[in-house]
């Protein structure tokens, strides 16, 4: 089995943001508090999931701005087991962005692990599902190309 911390990579190139940014797909939690941005990439030699959490500074003051991406980064950290086995079986990197939805320091001053941590395990759990269906229809893909080259 792989070691958790050679799976779990920070984003840090403005490219490699851009690039999510401009080819990812948008999922926003149930509660609208987190949304998320990620793109699903192929690579064979080493899965890993790639993250960065990205706050504007109108959400608030920098304080409050580093205490929710501490928050985030926490909130990953415990739960990316989660994705850890789809990433290995399909053979990708995971890159995802997280940012503010509706959370923000107008609407609450103090913020705390239990305000954001279901917010991305609802993310999480649908970035399971979606990356199973995909996973589902690749497997079927290749069954179909190899009962046609028979």
């Amino acid at each position: 089995m792989y070691n958790l911390d050679t799976v779990l990579e920070r984003i840090k190139s403005n490219g490699d943001i851009e690039k999510i940014y401009t080819l990812g797909k948008t999922i926003i939690s149930t509660d609208k508090k987190v949304k998320a941005i990620y793109l699903l990439t192929s690579h064979e030699n080493r899965p890993r999931i790639k993250y960065a959490v990205t706050l504007s500074s109108k959400t608030g003051n920098s304080v409050w701005r580093n205490r929710f991406k501490r928050l985030i980064r926490e909130s990953i950290r415990v739960e990316a087991d989660l994705l850890r086995k789809i990433i290995f079986q399909a053979k990708s990197d995971l890159s995802i962005i997280f940012s503010p939805g509706l959370i923000i320091q107008n609407n609450s001053r103090r913020i705390f692990l239990n305000d954001t941590k279901p917010s991305v395990l609802d993310i999480l759990y649908k970035l399971r599902e979606i990356l199973e269906k995909e996973q589902k229809v690749i497997t079927t893909t290749q069954t179909e190309l190899q009962i046609d080259t028979r």
